[in-house]
């Protein structure tokens, strides 16, 4: 199974795409647990399949920057104990009223840390399998904390792991295990074939019975880039679900990677997820929310395309055509860059504050298509369909900036960086 799910860090609802979204990750701190107990997920078709991030590799945000998080966070028992008060509708009554109550008390609580005492972990880690047991999950994404330069001996990873494990084995739970693998970038800028953490992780993982595979998340400190552009730590993925996919036969799902998951698939990732929002497409702990504008994604650039400035210069040149990637959400944009006009004439498209709903369809419908596609494909043909994909957004970039038609708004600095890395393991691959 090859498959593209859908990143639900923000709202759940999303308008419907051609080619269905299968299935969708959940993260803990886009939803309070209270809310979450009580979703009706037939309600959305890309919820039929369902997997729980319980995110404790955030458990070190700073509630300063980011207190509604923070607090919906904290009302998950994984955090801090079971001390997280109970719902009850006749007490409280409704769970707006419950979340006001408890808010204080929550972001007072947090520790900005993960619980490190044997008993403790034991404790958080079975809230969080019984948790996604009661959710109905599709599989256990066994809680992790971010790995960091503080501590690089994995021993408290590894022991939130065996506490996850053994708590799925206590419950009977017939769910496929994954462990979570949560990188901070500080420790990834090393070349990644000498990088002892890689392989430590991977052949820990790749040496237990009990669990399916790995769910690998990558801590970006630069909270506002879409497209990353460090070699190393983009190595490091790679080697990463190399060594679990292809030398362990693990299952591997990678998220917060963006449309980089679709190479992560070329090498052997069972599933990527991703969204059009900064940050359903990477994870920073320094990342805050705030107001998105339009961006329109271009497949054949292999990036987002200024849509206030830069598309009427590609149009003006007359090789509009060479860089957008049709679908239904983007056809009244495509029709009137077509008969000369800009995206600031098409409502829809217009360069404005959260005006992002037919940016996002069409991010998504990109993502779903190419799913299916990558899915339909032989390993040999997904690699070779990346390679062309990544060179032809190289020569694409080349050309538009020698015509001098790209400006800030536009991501040109990822695309030869994504092709080095990924002909690097290529390289690799074949020894």
């Amino acid at each position: 199974m090859v498959v593209y799910f859908f990143n639900a860090r923000l709202k759940f609802k999303i308008r419907p795409t051609k080619v269905a979204i299968p299935g969708s990750i959940i993260a803990a701190s886009a939803i309070s647990a209270v809310d979450l107990e009580k979703r009706e997920f037939n309600s959305y078709p890309h919820l039929k399949k369902k997997l729980l991030d319980p995110q404790l590799y955030m458990a070190t945000v700073d509630p300063a920057l980011d207190s509604k998080t923070v607090a919906r966070l904290a009302a998950y028992p994984w955090f801090h104990g079971m001390t997280v008060p109970k719902y009850k509708s006749g007490e409280h009554g409704t769970r707006t009223a419950w979340k006001k109550k408890h808010k204080e008390v929550f972001v007072s609580k947090w520790t900005r840390t993960a619980p490190t005492a044997p008993e403790a972990i034991r404790a958080a880690a079975r809230a969080a399998v019984e948790f996604q047991i009661g959710l109905g999950c599709d599989g256990i994404l066994l809680p992790g904390p971010l790995t960091t330069m503080a501590d690089q001996t994995l021993q408290m990873e590894l022991e939130w792991i065996e506490a996850g494990i053994k708590a799925c084995l206590d419950l009977k739970t017939e769910c496929p295990i994954y462990a979570t693998i949560a990188l901070s970038e500080a420790v990834l800028h090393v070349p990644a074939l000498k990088n002892p953490l890689i392989h430590s992780l991977s052949n820990y993982v790749g040496a237990r019975s009990e669990l399916a595979g790995a769910y690998v998340v990558l801590e970006q400190t630069d909270p506002s880039d879409y497209f990353w552009t460090s070699k190393d730590p983009l190595m490091a993925l790679l080697i990463l679900v190399d060594d679990l996919a292809r030398g362990a036969g693990k299952r591997v799902i990678v998220n917060y990677a963006g449309t980089f998951g679709l190479v992560a698939k070329a090498v052997g990732a069972e599933i990527w997820s991703s969204g059009y929002f900064l940050t359903q497409r990477r994870f920073s702990l320094k990342g805050q929310m705030g107001i998105a504008h339009p961006r329109y994604h271009s497949l054949a650039m292999a990036g987002d395309i200024g849509l206030k400035a830069d598309i009427p210069r590609i149009t003006q040149a007359g090789i509009v055509s060479k860089v957008m990637t049709p679908t239904g959400a983007d056809a009244v944009l495509r029709t009137a860059v077509g008969q000369g006009k800009t995206p600031a004439d098409v409502p829809e498209w217009r360069y404005a504050p959260n005006n992002c709903s037919a940016a996002q369809e069409h991010y998504l419908t990109i993502m779903s298509t190419v799913g299916a596609l990558l899915e339909a494909m032989s390993p040999t043909q997904r690699q070779e369909w990346v390679l062309n994909w990544l060179m032809n957004a190289v020569k694409l970039v080349d050309l538009l900036e020698h015509k001098d038609l790209l400006g800030m708004a536009t991501d040109t600095r990822h695309q030869q960086v994504w092709l080095d890395v990924f002909e690097e393991w290529t390289s690799y691959a074949k020894q």
